[in-house]
């Protein structure tokens, strides 16, 4: 695609779909809180960086009515979305979206029904990091290539376009007039390179679990949560019942997100906490992004993003942290 017709490709799809692209966020804040947006006019899109805030909340609603009910009257709420093409998805966000895929549709038990409707209403449209910030480390965790399309920025003038689904070629077949056929091979190995300057050395971190590493991180946490809302592949949920004050025979069932680093998130009938000591919990969340989804599905649940680091009040750097622990260990043993 030819740069120059990106806006009016951009507006025709708005003819017919929800265009949601990353937008800048408040200028006037020290961390600039880029977002994902339905976008009204192409000028708004934002292309530069990473968003600070991910785009998991267009698939996984912070508070969603699964039914309501009246005495022994229960009403499911009708599935209403529309088309949407999701535009600037980094290969992290991609595959993200590819973790919740596997919880939430293919995880051997019936998809779950909202997030299906929203999923199979969505085209997703990466755009290629060339290079991460100081807090990416995606080159350390081995993403796959899952998207619908993926632009790739080749000069000045170009857009290289890589279709990695069906669903992508028949939107490309849609809007042929913006896209120009080329050569296999256009697209080269060197286009697919992210260069980051931040590393994990390791993902395998089963012999650190009894390691000094997560008091010492621990310290700083406030369990503020905002690791787990800024992390685009966290997922975890809590399903509540909210009645009305005048009559408590109405009202709805909720779902909503939690978070596992707050102390009620293991919280039990009896008032018994799992997992009561902060420790307990700052591992627990890294062990889950690291092994724990590992051994259920066989890939790393972390996609490198930096978010959770990025984001932190505490600027809380637990992949360093896992690297010297790491290293200490290598060296202890030899």
């Amino acid at each position: 695609m030819q740069k120059g017709v990106f806006d009016d490709f951009v507006r025709e799809v708005m003819q017919s779909r929800e265009f949601v692209a990353p937008v800048k966020g408040d200028q006037t804040k020290e961390v600039q809180e880029s977002f994902f947006t339905d976008i009204k006019d192409p000028s708004q899109i934002e292309i530069g960086q990473l968003t600070y805030f991910p785009i998991k909340y267009y698939f996984f609603a912070k508070k969603e009515v699964l039914f309501s009910f009246h005495k022994n009257r229960i009403e499911e709420p009708e599935i209403d979305i529309p088309e949407r093409v999701f535009f600037g998805l980094r290969l992290c966000d991609l595959n993200s979206i590819k973790h919740q895929d596997t919880v939430f549709l293919n995880n051997g038990f019936r998809a779950d029904p909202y997030y299906q409707a929203r999923r199979e209403h969505s085209l997703l449209i990466g755009m290629h990091c060339k290079k991460g910030d100081d807090h990416c480390f995606c080159q350390s965790i081995g993403l796959k290539d899952f998207y619908d399309l993926m632009f790739f920025d080749k000069d000045e003038h170009t857009y290289g376009i890589d279709v990695g689904s069906e669903k992508g070629k028949a939107f490309v077949d849609e809007f042929r007039r913006f896209f120009e056929e080329k050569e296999e091979g256009y697209i080269t190995p060197e286009d697919k390179v992210t260069i980051n300057t931040f590393k994990l050395d390791t993902t395998n971190i089963k012999n650190l679990w009894d390691n000094e590493v997560w008091s010492s991180l621990s310290e700083k946490c406030t369990a503020c949560a905002a690791c787990n809302n800024l992390c685009p592949n966290c997922h975890c949920f809590t399903v509540e019942d909210e009645v009305e004050v005048g009559d408590v025979t109405k009202g709805q069932r909720v779902r909503k997100p939690a978070a596992c680093l707050v102390k009620g998130f293991t919280r039990v009938a009896g008032d018994h906490v799992f997992r009561d000591d902060l420790v307990g919990r700052f591992r627990h969340r890294i062990f889950h992004q690291l092994e724990f989804f590992r051994d259920r599905y066989g890939e790393t649940m972390c996609t490198g993003c930096g978010r959770c680091i990025r984001g932190c009040p505490a600027k809380i750097d637990w992949v360093t942290g896992i690297n010297t622990a790491a290293r200490k260990q290598r060296g202890g043993q030899e």
